[in-house]
């Protein structure tokens, strides 16, 4: 399948009577909207759409003379899904629809590479589907990283360069990693504010969270129980202490996890509130990413012969799949007592990231999707429903993939809300997701950029996307993975 196989759908000629086309108006009418900005839900309300942005939302009947109105009676509208946390999207005629057909209509792509920026540019032309792309830097990482590409830095002196090198090449941000020193993560903070660009990723493994203030967001729920523990002075000694450029990356990581986990039996809800309280002040943000980090606790073969991991493979390109299973066939399997306490860290992680949003910091919703297993567009909903599982309202949960997750990106005068002004990037549910917010996957239509694919459009995309992967495609050099898990 070629480049553009998929661009007729991205320029509306999807065949739906409601769809698009020039600057033409679409109403979509009947259905109960959440709009969400966190106000009640509102019945039987109509939207109006044209071009790509929200003309009007709410209860009014008006309808513009030669509209194209689209009956959603006994439907639900939520804003577009975003997804801050994905890889991959470069697989333009797989990775790339294949969240849009899932209601992911933004994401935050957390490596940046050339073909990367080349596929958002394709994307913002019309001449492929895809999501709204927020990209950020090469991963900027310490001595010992486990990834090809990365940039590896030694000194604070190469820390500011690579912020600079990050600028320079049209980064949005710049992506940090667990290998990084202290002196080298403080650099990297401060060249960042003076080029007035944000950093974010993980925070490295041998900085304090409280030392990473700074740092726009922090992925995975890393390091929290080694920074409230109290013992945290003498474990980041421990941590310190271990060898900055080991032969077996894999093994440092596996310390530095140990460590993390043992922190738990000396936890102190004290200094966790005191954290809390910072981060909230400081306005940084978590990305807990906890569909990725439950997945990657069971046995390699439980993973790959989830039922629904085998129903979701068949859109995920040969290529990908391939990495896939490098990484499965690497990881040696885990027995039921492994897998039991790794699920009783999980579930501590949870708590704690509850405690966290009560506190106010704000949470947003990724996935590492395009990492083994974690599949583009479907594993946001996984995610959502795991943030329920940890606390979180449906609403609250809802809101964290979009108007937070926009208010998190600078772009909430943009995106995140169904209201007037804002692009047209919405999803239309066949049931309430306040009531279950498993119901995001029961997707009926989706409207991107102010283009509406309806149930037969988004059947057609999925056997095209189908049909992709099963076509070899030339792919740049990626890493197998953007996390130790």
């Amino acid at each position: 399948m070629g480049r553009g196989a998929l661009g007729a759908v991205a320029l509306g000629a999807v065949g739906h009577p409601a769809a698009a086309a020039g600057n033409g108006v679409t109403v979509l009418r009947g259905a109960t909207l959440v709009d969400g900005t966190g106000r009640p839900p509102v019945r039987d309300a109509t939207i109006v759409l044209a071009g790509d942005r929200v003309l009007a939302a709410g209860r009014h009947r008006d309808v513009p003379h030669g509209a194209r109105v689209v009956d959603l009676a006994g439907k639900y509208v939520i804003p577009g899904l975003w997804d801050l946390h994905t890889h991959s999207t470069f697989f333009e005629n797989t990775v790339a629809p294949l969240h849009v057909v899932q209601g992911v209509t933004g994401i935050r792509e957390m490596w940046g590479m050339p073909e990367t920026h080349d596929t958002r540019r394709r994307i913002e032309s019309g001449e492929v589907l895809g999501p709204r792309m927020v990209v950020a830097s090469a991963i900027v990482d310490g001595p010992g990283s486990p990834w090809p590409g990365t940039v590896v830095v030694r000194t604070p002196e190469e820390a500011r360069a690579a912020v600079r090198r990050a600028k320079e090449g049209g980064a949005d941000f710049v992506k940090v990693y667990s290998f990084l020193s202290p002196e080298c993560h403080a650099a990297i903070a401060d060249e960042s504010r003076r080029l007035r660009i944000p950093f974010a990723g993980h925070v490295p493994a041998r900085v304090p969270i409280q030392d990473a203030l700074a740092q726009h967001t922090h992925e995975h729920l890393y390091n929290l129980f080694t920074s409230t523990s109290d013992d945290a002075d003498a474990l980041y000694a421990q941590l310190r202490a271990l060898p900055d450029d080991p032969a077996d990356p894999n093994w440092w990581a596996r310390q530095s996890g140990r460590i993390e986990r043992a922190a738990v039996a000396t936890h102190s809800p004290a200094r966790a509130q005191a954290l809390f309280a910072e981060m909230k002040r400081h306005g940084t943000w978590e990305s807990p990413t906890l569909f990725v980090e439950r997945n990657m606790s069971r046995s390699p073969e439980n993973i790959v012969n989830d039922p629904k991991a085998l129903e979701r493979m068949r859109y995920i390109p040969v290529g990908l799949r391939a990495q896939w299973q490098t990484i499965m066939s690497g990881r040696p399997p885990r027995t039921p007592e492994e897998e039991a306490a790794l699920r009783e860290f999980g579930d501590a992680r949870m708590r704690l990231l509850r405690t966290m949003h009560e506190a106010g910091v704000g949470v947003v919703a990724g996935t590492d999707a395009g990492f083994a297993y974690v599949f583009p567009g479907f594993s946001l909903h996984d995610e959502l429903a795991l943030l329920v599982q940890a606390g979180l309202t449906p609403m609250a949960a809802l809101r964290a993939a979009t108007s937070e997750a926009a208010r998190c990106l600078g772009l909430e005068h943009e995106t995140g809300t169904v209201t007037p002004g804002k692009q047209a990037d919405l999803v239309v549910l066949d049931a309430n997701p306040l009531a279950d917010i498993t119901n995001v996957g029961r997707i009926h239509a989706v409207v991107s950029r102010g283009r509406y694919l309806g149930p037969a459009d988004r059947t057609r995309v999925l056997a095209e996307i189908e049909a992709a992967a099963q076509e070899p495609v030339e792919a740049p050099v990626t890493p197998l993975g953007c996390c130790v898990h």
